[in-house]
């Protein structure tokens, strides 16, 4: 399908409308909230990170952007108006950037390899969940970010690897996970990129006496966006697993 250089088909709007309002209305449905924002939802990314692997890059942004100032609109934390643009537009556009990963092909590998690599991948997810279990419970709250982080990915790549071991090699490449995982991991990261930014410059004074801003505001947004990740990351596996990524495209 065509498009034109400055503006959307009617069926592209549309979708956009459609995806920006299912992803508003799960944003509604918390697990739990912070007291300066941020919440893990009932997956309220996977719909604008869906249209992004669909429609590309150019597509996703402006989606993105968009379901960014919804956010803003709906339940707005205003301190400072850069704050206010690395939040939500910018924080919320950067999942526009799965659209980059919308036809990327993916690796080819032997079935013994993949097998290899997924007992691995079981391991380290494994070890790096109880590590970051056992930095929990010592309070060693920064070490436990970054296993938290550590396990996020694993999870992703076990995933991926999981799909390998079930499909065909010579079924579509369009029909592998592969991009889809990768894109979504990378638009996830790149909003709490934002929100650490964010965090760093504007709401250091809120970090506890005696801890750097640095390590407030990763451990603050990796409280929720590391959740986030996992359950998007499932998500899209399903999707991109059942083909419906590209479902009346």
């Amino acid at each position: 399908m065509s498009e034109s250089a400055t503006t959307f088909p009617t069926k592209v709007i549309a979708e956009i409308a459609a995806f920006v309002a299912v992803s508003t209305a799960l944003s509604y449905v918390k697990v739990f909230s912070l007291p300066q924002g941020g919440s893990v939802t009932a997956g309220s990314m996977v719909p604008v990170i869906w249209l992004s692997l669909r429609r590309g890059a150019k597509i996703g942004l402006f989606a993105c952007m968009l379901y960014g100032l919804v956010q803003l609109v709906i339940e707005a934390f205003i301190f400072h108006p850069a704050q206010v643009l690395l939040d939500y537009p910018i924080a919320f556009g950067a999942l526009g950037l799965a659209g980059f990963f919308q036809k990327r092909p993916s690796l080819r590998r032997n079935g013994l390899a993949v097998d290899v690599d997924r007992l691995v991948s079981v391991l380290l997810c494994i070890a790096t969940f109880a590590l970051f279990s056992y930095e929990l419970a010592e309070l060693r709250l920064s070490e436990a970010l970054f296993f938290a982080w550590l396990f996020a990915f694993s999870f992703v790549f076990l995933l991926w690897l999981e799909d390998r071991r079930r499909t065909n090699e010579k079924k579509d490449a369009s029909k592998l996970v592969t991009p889809a995982l990768f894109g979504a991991a990378i638009g996830i990261f790149g909003r709490f990129l934002a929100h650490f930014i964010s965090g760093v410059v504007f709401f250091g004074s809120y970090a506890p006496e005696g801890l750097s801003p640095i390590i407030y505001s990763a451990l603050y947004n990796g409280a929720y966006i590391v959740p986030e990740l996992l359950v998007s990351a499932y998500l899209i596996y399903l999707l991109a697993k059942s083909g419906l990524i590209g479902i009346y495209k």
